[in-house]
């Protein structure tokens, strides 16, 4: 066999083999990336920076409020569904608390935290906002703490479910801080495993 043909389908068959590991690789990344942190809503009304940082285990990375919002929360974190799919049904969650860190260094500002249960519709088949039920509200008035952990015994007890989004739920902190600035370093969900 001539190079001339050899050469562009050894060149060719390298080209796709090194197409399909990387294709394959970032794919698992992203997997692995959305079972710690799926890609729910998160939302800024104080136009800050880092709200993100909020959710990446890391208490290093920060969110810094810079100025009031125009509305009556601060930020809002779509956290987790209520229910989980194990392959046949829907299996209810069980939290146990939510905790709040301030940022190294600091202590946690003042706040009051409105608990959402956020309608989890199919997108696909619905147009609309999904509506929220207000859960509980609880006002920090613990001056001085670096962490904070909020008990959710309150939530409902969620049953198992078979249709999906029938009675499953995105489980959302919404927060407003009561100063004109403050500084959070994570916000986490505690589940009873």
């Amino acid at each position: 066999m001539r190079p001339v043909i050899v050469l562009p389908i050894f060149f060719a068959l390298v080209l796709v083999l090194f197409g399909n590991y990387f294709l394959f690789s970032g794919t698992n990344k992203k997997i692995e990336r959305y079972k710690e942190n799926p890609p729910f809503r998160i939302e800024d009304a104080t136009a800050s920076t880092g709200l993100s940082h909020l959710l990446d285990k890391n208490p290093s990375t920060v969110w810094r409020k810079i100025r009031n919002s125009q509305v009556d929360f601060d930020f809002f974190l779509e956290m987790q569904l209520s229910h989980v799919w194990d392959g046949n049904l829907f299996k209810p969650r069980k939290f146990e608390s939510l905790l709040i860190e301030a940022c190294p260094g600091e202590t946690i500002p003042p706040f009051t935290l409105r608990f959402l249960l956020r309608e989890s519709i199919n997108v696909d088949k619905e147009l609309r906002m999904p509506e929220d039920k207000i859960y509980f509200v609880f006002q920090s008035k613990e001056l001085g703490k670096k962490q904070i952990s909020i008990p959710l015994d309150q939530l409902p007890h969620f049953q198992k479910e078979t249709e999906y989004p029938k009675n499953i739920y995105i489980l959302t902190p919404e927060f407003k801080i009561q100063s004109e600035t403050g500084c959070l370093a994570e916000v986490k969900l505690k589940e009873v495993l």
